[in-house]
């Protein structure tokens, strides 16, 4: 017998009624058993039966598997419904003060919203009967995807996304990928936000190159004199791309744990945005990696993608 399971079967054995799986050795093969049985009237012996246990071991290992990835799956979706939740709640209050033209322009960012939590259930739903993080993988305009994200994330948060052109053409699944660009938007934000940060600024856009000047401290310098809270980069590299931000970044010692399910630094995060992240990258057989940012907040960098061509 396996010298792990034996105090287990002792302990079974000591009852009226046994029912046990445990592991024996023969011919330096190990085979799951199941022993069943009840004690006789005078307590003497058990009589029962034994009968291999590998397929019941199998199912039950099966159903720990399938309720794990439940539990994981409620978590996905109440994270991931928040972003367009909260962007059509906060857009409703707005609208309400507002007149007429401006308010139909809300009302419009709502039903966006509303349609990105449609497409999110059923995403979601189909992950769950599935089992799968990603399916059906195209070529795919890597800014469009960017932006896409940025509209249902940082729309309505004092931030700007800065775009390092040009972004690449991707083999990829659009919609994971999106979700990998809206949790990493959102993490930048909520970092780089204090608790008096308005989320009424609207954000905007801005496209550089790649021999964007820095000055002394490292700051990137674009027009206008941003004055926005955190500020969002999204680049290329010569196997991926990274989402840089000029936030608080992240400590060198919660680098690597950073991406697991349930660690957070943010006293409100959930921990399962970044989780999220670093299961689609390496279900699309990629790499991320964290570090910290030319300004001093976090970066995550994306590798081993595969590039169909640059974006004009």
């Amino acid at each position: 017998m396996h010298p792990d399971d034996r105090d287990r079967l002792r302990r079974a054995l000591a009852d009226d009624k046994v029912d046990v799986a445990y592991r024996i050795r023969t011919d330096g093969e190990t085979e799951w058993i199941t022993e069943r049985g009840v004690r006789t009237p005078d307590g003497t012996a058990i009589v029962g039966y034994l009968f291999r246990a590998s397929e019941r071991v199998e199912r039950c290992r099966r159903l720990e598997r399938q309720r794990e990835r439940l539990s994981e799956f409620a978590s996905v979706v109440s994270h991931d419904l928040r972003n367009p939740l909260a962007i059509a709640v906060g857009n409703l209050e707005l609208a309400r003060d507002l007149d007429a033209a401006a308010a139909a322009e809300r009302l419009d960012r709502v039903h966006e919203a509303l349609d990105r939590m449609d497409t999110l259930i059923g995403d979601l739903l189909t992950l769950a009967r599935e089992g799968q993080i990603v399916e059906e993988t195209n070529e795919t305009d890597l800014e469009r995807i960017v932006e896409t994200a940025w509209s249902t994330t940082g729309s309505a948060a004092p931030a700007r996304l800065v775009i390092e052109e040009p972004l690449p053409t991707v083999t990829c699944d659009e919609c994971r990928l999106r979700q990998v660009f809206e949790n990493l938007f959102r993490n930048a934000i909520e970092h780089g936000i204090d608790d008096e940060g308005s989320l009424e600024q609207l954000t905007s856009t801005e496209r550089i190159g790649h021999d964007t000047s820095h000055d002394s401290t490292g700051e990137l310098q674009t027009s206008g004199g941003s004055t926005d809270v955190v500020r969002v980069v999204v680049g290329a590299v010569d196997d991926g791309f990274f989402v840089a931000d000029d936030g608080p970044g992240i400590a060198p010692e919660d680098r690597e744990r950073i991406l697991e399910l349930g660690q957070s630094t943010h006293p409100d995060g959930t921990g399962f945005g970044l989780a999220i992240v670093e299961r689609i990258v390496t279900a699309h057989g990629w790499e991320i990696d964290v570090t910290e940012s030319r300004f001093g907040g976090a970066r995550f960098e994306v590798s081993g993608v595969e590039r169909i061509a640059n974006g004009e």
